[in-house]
């Protein structure tokens, strides 16, 4: 799929600095609030300073990454790879990809970073992946769907839509044959090429489940009512930014989320929790930190 732009740079830095601006006013959108952030140092000697940065985002994921009612780019991952920016000395533009388009472009230069990229062994192999959140999965139905257990076993048998390429789906494969190797029927696995496009099929009953991060289950059901969280957790990760081993400068970009994470105005956990995922926040941003 090709890629589109999403917007200009200017917009972009625009909607993050309302967004981190002052506390208060009204917005739609569940979790709203600002956490504010002064003009932050940029390391000395940076490889970005000065650069505007290609991103790659799925521009569909409330609250890690959307556009508003005004068609602007909002969202936790919007906040904080702006934030982490700053402390390189760089401006980020956000394009719109496919999920599955994101290790290829970074491994071809096309863009500069990935956004939103769970850490696994095998991604670290093709990528550099620098963390800014660790959470993991649950699971989303109709608000009228029968219950899922608290063990994965309670997910046999069950259809559940997940987004194409995503590090949920190997764990859910591994599951399956669990299941049928106990007698239980397997997990029916739907691919979609959006997170959208997985929730539409729970609500229309083509599928039963589908995943979602902890991150961000209790502000979908929020904004939400007619679906619930349900089902065990698994699958836990450290997630953040993805770039290329050749060029990427993995280094430099953990320098800066750890630079935020430490920032004395706490701007790292206030952006978390203003969209009510502070569970999510770490304390230490380590390169590749899947074993």
């Amino acid at each position: 799929m090709r890629a589109h732009r999403l917007g200009s740079t200017a917009a972009l830095v625009t909607v993050i600095s309302v967004l981190l601006g002052a506390c208060g006013g009204s917005n739609s959108d569940p979790g709203s609030g600002g956490a504010a952030s002064g003009a932050p140092k940029a390391q000395a000697s940076s490889p970005f300073a000065g650069k505007t940065l290609t991103v790659v985002v799925q521009p569909d994921w409330k609250p890690l990454m959307w556009k508003d009612d005004k068609g602007q780019e909002t969202g936790y991952f919007y906040d904080l790879v702006n934030e982490a920016a700053k402390r390189l000395g760089a401006k980020v533009q956000p394009v719109n990809a496919e999920f599955t388009a994101i290790i290829p472009s970074l491994q071809s230069g096309k863009f500069d970073v990935g956004v939103g990229t769970d850490a696994t062994v095998e991604r670290q192999q093709a990528v550099d992946i620098v963390p800014f959140l660790r959470a993991g999965y649950r699971f989303l139905t109709r608000k009228d769907a029968k219950d899922i257990g608290s063990s994965l076993n309670d997910l046999c048998g069950l259809r559940v839509a997940t987004l194409a390429g995503h590090s949920i789906v190997p764990p859910l494969e591994q599951q399956s044959k669990v299941c049928t190797a106990q007698g239980r029927k397997p997990i029916t696995l739907l691919s979609f090429p959006t997170l959208a496009a997985a929730q539409l099929a729970v609500k229309s009953s083509r599928a039963d489940a589908t995943d979602a991060y902890t991150g961000e289950a209790g502000w979908m059901v929020k904004a939400d009512p007619s679906m619930k969280i349900t089902g065990p957790e698994i699958n836990q990760n450290f997630s953040g930014f993805a770039v290329s081993k050749r060029t990427g400068r993995a280094d430099a970009w953990a320098k800066a989320v750890n630079q935020l994470i430490n920032d004395p105005s706490g701007i790292y956990r206030k952006t978390l929790e203003k969209y009510s995922v502070g569970e999510i926040a770490i304390d230490k941003s380590v390169v590749n930190p899947a074993k």
